[in-house]
């Protein structure tokens, strides 16, 4: 390791804490335009899935792109973006190469760690993420990478794998650990980036927000050893048997453009022993300009607000969106309705633009909520499908 690298920033995977960039990278999608790419995109739905009993990952990204690119390749030294993502879940160059590189046609990022499907550290995060991509069917190929928290410098990952050629068809990938060789494999929290073991264990000390130059290596990317437990890291959760991850895609005739919440007080977390019921349709318009909303109620009193939220089913989350915030009403029918050009300024999910809130209805990571004066946390709710 050079001089240069010992200043290499973790800001974004620490951006939010054991969030792990959540509001940094939520719902970035990436389009390549060109003459070529106007008319006949293929879409994809590519869901993500941690199948380890003990290591997060870092928020995927995947990429559709042109065989001529290699977002890192098996056997030789990694890039910039690779060693970046590897060592400290840093996604800031991967994005810059996926704007800079034309062959890359489009290209996505998940909002969350995803952490394994028990949740040991208890922290809501999702074990399983789904993900769209639209591009020209130049893009034959998909690449996925995500860092590998509780490691030195691995990341699990797909190598350019084929994308489905057929509406319908889909394909399944398994996806391994890889040690990206840039890092010696000390196994000790003090060299990790602090979430490895907050993310896992719920709570812990230690870590660090830079890459070491004395535990530097010059290697090649080669299958990860796993967790040996030499330094800090108890092999019994932190180790895995390959594969790491499991990555299903499929190719779709269109995008949804249609969604609909059935909401009840059962969906509420915790739930709300409550007679009332709703249902929000939402509907993209104008070329993706905006959403056309209607949202409608029964057997509720004194409604006070209506938000879309960011949030999987069984977990609380932000508000993304205002759909109703006024005097308290009681009425059966059309609690409100109209349409939608941005999210709320500054709202805590991270959405910037209408895109983001799209990507999160498209993934099943946003839900539909109806605030009362009797239940201001929530009476009536519903996962946007």
């Amino acid at each position: 390791m050079t001089d240069e690298r010992t200043a290499i920033s973790r800001r974004g995977l620490l951006a939010a804490g054991t969030t792990v960039g959540a509001g940094v990278f939520l719902g970035t999608a990436f389009a390549q335009d060109d003459d070529d790419s106007q008319d006949g995109n293929r879409n994809y739905r590519v869901t993500v899935t941690n199948l380890t009993p003990g290591q997060p990952f870092t928020p995927p990204a995947i990429a559709a792109h042109r065989p001529d690119v290699e977002v890192f390749s098996v056997g030789d030294p990694a890039n910039e973006p690779t060693r970046q993502i590897a060592e400290n879940g840093n996604l800031a160059p991967l994005l810059d190469l996926i704007e800079d590189t034309n062959s890359i046609r489009d290209a996505a990022v998940g909002d969350a760690p995803l952490v394994p499907e028990s949740d040991p550290g208890e922290t809501g995060n999702p074990y399983f993420t789904t993900l769209h991509l639209s591009a020209d069917d130049s893009a034959t190929h998909l690449t996925f990478v995500s860092m590998l928290i509780a490691t030195n410098d691995g990341i699990v990952g797909l190598d350019t794998v084929e994308l489905p050629e057929q509406v319908n068809e889909s394909r399944t990938y398994y996806a391994n650990g890889y040690d990206v060789g840039t890092e010696q494999n000390t196994e000790l929290f003090a060299d990790l980036v602090p979430p490895a073991q907050t993310l896992i264990q719920g709570d812990g000390s230690g870590g660090t927000d830079q890459s070491n130059p004395e535990i530097a290596e010059d290697g090649v990317i080669t299958p990860h050893p796993g967790i040996e437990g030499d330094g800090d890291l108890d092999p019994d959760p932190y180790d895995w048997r390959e594969p790491a991850a499991v990555v299903q895609v499929e190719g779709l005739d269109e995008l949804q453009e249609e969604f609909l919440a059935t909401l009840s007080g059962d969906n509420e977390v915790p739930p709300v022993e409550t007679e009332a019921s709703g249902e929000a349709t939402i509907e993209i318009e104008d070329d993706g300009e905006e959403l056309s909303y209607e949202v409608t109620v029964s057997d509720i009193e004194n409604v006070v607000a209506a938000h879309i939220h960011c949030g999987r089913t069984g977990v609380n989350g932000p508000v993304g969106v205002t759909l109703y915030d006024g005097d308290p009403v009681s009425d059966d029918g059309v609690l409100t309705d109209g349409t939608i050009t941005e999210p709320d300024d500054d709202n805590d999910c991270g959405w910037e633009t209408l895109d983001d809130v799209v990507a999160a209805m498209r993934g099943n990571r946003a839900y539909v909520n109806v605030h009362t004066q009797a239940n201001p946390a929530g009476e009536i709710r519903g996962l946007i499908r």
